[in-house]
């Protein structure tokens, strides 16, 4: 009896390798490769840049994918674009342009926050009132609401906004989906190369 069940295990073995290998070759083929390109960088491309790092812990200083605090966050996902950012809040403050009054807020857009010593926080406008900034006081990088409405309980940030930047669209990289229609001979973007 033993000696089947061995047999059996040794025959089925190389097929539960060979079905893991075909799922995971499976799972590659169903998410295209990203591929960079220069073109228009609009805040769409920012937002799902910015989405990627959600969860990556907070660390004053963090500018890297380990740990991010939050310019630092805000640059590294600026620059995965192509697109230089200055270092600290109060530096980035002074980058882009403030909206005209009664515009409305736009994803990609930079918003900064009141510290005690001015900009001390910043956060990138995501859409349909939310952020997503390297959160001190969560540990991480997250999303946020900016606001909760005019009868509801003004948020930390609704509080304490104090400039909105905008610097996009801009001059950068792109990243699209290999063998998208985007990459067809008419498009308006080139490959990096």
């Amino acid at each position: 009896m033993r000696c089947i069940r061995t047999a059996t295990l040794l025959t089925a073995a190389p097929l539960l390798v060979a079905a893991r290998i075909a799922h995971a070759q499976s799972a590659v083929a169903r998410k295209p490769a990203l591929v960079p390109v220069r073109g228009v960088v609009g805040g769409s491309d920012i937002v799902r840049t910015a989405r990627r790092f959600v969860g990556v812990p907070y660390r004053l200083g963090g500018t890297t994918p380990r740990a991010f605090d939050c310019s630092g966050f805000v640059r590294y996902v600026f620059a995965k674009h192509g697109l230089a950012l200055p270092r600290t809040a109060r530096e980035q403050v002074a980058v882009g342009d403030a909206p005209p009054p009664g515009d409305s807020l736009e994803p990609g857009d930079l918003l900064f926050f009141w510290g005690g010593r001015g900009a001390q926080h910043i956060a990138i406008y995501v859409g349909h009132d939310s952020i997503i900034h390297a959160s001190s006081s969560a540990h991480v990088v997250r999303l946020d609401r900016l606001a909760r409405g005019t009868n509801a309980h003004r948020t930390w940030f609704d509080e304490r906004l104090i400039a909105v930047r905008r610097v996009l669209p801009e001059d950068g990289v792109r990243y699209m989906a290999a063998g998208s229609s985007d990459m067809s001979l008419t498009s308006r973007v080139a490959p990096v190369w």
